[in-house]
């Protein structure tokens, strides 16, 4: 048995998480997928039930997701003030933390109480990621499976930021000509999952501060895989693995199938599919678009 874990709020629709289940049921998956879900509507919840997710509720006392800065500021300092006025003195509470570093404390109580262990987990984001095929279809190896993003700390002000605000100035200095590693796809057998859930936790509670704003998940996973904190770690790069990450990556027509599938350089289909979105016109008109696609909609002429 398999397990996928994700996480969803109120801020995100059942339009938003449905072509998640969708394509991952399409793809022939029939094991677990664990939802945790805090405030959800009543349409998201249908959307649930129908594709058969176990769903957790948990009491997400966090900021809102919002992506624009300016909306985002004044959410930070009422986290901040707000969290820091009624817990200066009490242990930490992770459910006040942005739901990008909440749900790692999530998944950790979780997985620590099941009596039938699953010999892989995928940890996904939840509203941007398309399955092509059966995600554990992949030949995993144990230990940690990543992906990069195809793009170096020093030319990400985020990434920069991040990196100096969870383990300092001088670590970031040092990683700055190594690859982002994405945090939105990540699979693990279940011993080294627990342990990279153990890094995490314990991280965000040393740069808990951060955590209350800032999506800082990213900036430690990046340094735990680049300072081998794990053993073993297999980094995986776009058209080669498990793992696609398009992100602004432009789509070659010869990285496509007949039938519209986005493929690695050997021909295989990429089973997962990341950062779709922010693609526009991935299909453009008159190519073929295969089922798993049925909730894309940006065609390009």
């Amino acid at each position: 048995m398999n397990m996928i874990l994700t996480s969803t709020t109120g801020g995100l629709g059942a339009d938003a998480i449905e072509p998640f289940f969708y394509s991952l049921r399409l793809s022939g998956y029939q094991d677990s997928v664990v939802v945790f879900a805090s405030r959800i509507s009543d349409q998201s919840r249908e959307v649930l039930r129908k594709y058969q997710a176990t769903v957790v509720e948990f009491d997400y006392r966090g900021m809102p997701v919002v992506a624009n800065l300016t909306d985002r500021l004044p959410w930070a300092w009422k986290m901040i003030s707000g969290y820091y006025r009624h817990h200066r003195f009490s242990e930490k509470d992770f459910r006040y933390l942005v739901i990008n570093c909440s749900r790692f404390f999530c998944y950790y109580q979780y997985l620590s109480g099941l009596q039938h262990k699953p010999k892989y987990v995928l940890q996904a984001d939840i509203r941007d990621i398309v399955f092509q095929k059966d995600p554990f279809s992949f030949p995993f190896h144990s230990g940690l499976s990543v992906t990069t993003e195809c793009q170096i700390i020093i030319k990400s002000r985020c990434a920069i930021k991040h990196l100096c605000e969870t383990v300092g100035l001088l670590e970031m200095g040092r990683l700055a000509r190594r690859e982002i590693i994405n945090c939105g796809t990540t699979v693990a057998d279940f011993d080294t999952t627990m342990q990279y859930l153990e890094l995490m936790t314990s991280h965000f509670n040393r740069a808990f501060f951060w955590a209350l704003f800032e999506g800082i998940d990213q900036a430690l996973h990046t340094y735990f895989v680049h300072k081998k904190l794990l053993d073993p770690i297999h980094i995986y790069n776009n058209w080669s693995g498990p793992f696609l990450t398009l992100d602004r990556v432009i789509v070659p027509s010869e990285r496509k199938s007949a039938e519209g599938y986005l493929c690695n350089e050997d021909g295989s289909i990429v089973p997962i599919v990341h950062q779709y979105d922010r693609v526009k016109g991935l299909f453009k008109n008159g190519e073929a678009v295969p089922p798993c696609w049925k909730f894309y909609k940006r065609t390009a002429p």
